[in-house]
């Protein structure tokens, strides 16, 4: 109903009843809690400087980056990898299930 009102900036249900009770339980700061592992750098003002300069010099300019670019950039990906690679890619396939 939420999301009805007001569209995709909304949290789903799930989300929405994960914070109930986290509040409800005596929490007061909105802020993630920090997780285990590696560190987040997807979002590191260089990397994504990186990245966009990547996009620039490989996607035409006018064309957009949607799924069919997509695709062919990883069947481009895999022929590359095929090449290098063979016994990986045999390996890989020995492997499957």
């Amino acid at each position: 109903m939420l999301q009805q009102a007001y569209g995709e900036d909304c949290l789903s249900r799930t989300p929405c009843h994960e914070w109930y009770q986290r509040f409800e339980s005596g929490r007061t700061s909105i802020e993630d809690d920090p997780k285990s592992g590696w560190p987040s750098t997807s979002m590191d003002d260089d990397r994504v400087e990186k990245v966009l300069a990547v996009i620039r010099k490989n996607v035409p300019h006018g064309e957009t980056f949607n799924t069919e670019f997509y695709l062919n950039v990883m069947k481009r990906l895999l022929v590359a990898v095929r090449r290098k690679r063979p016994e990986a890619w045999t390996n890989h396939l020995d492997a499957a299930p």
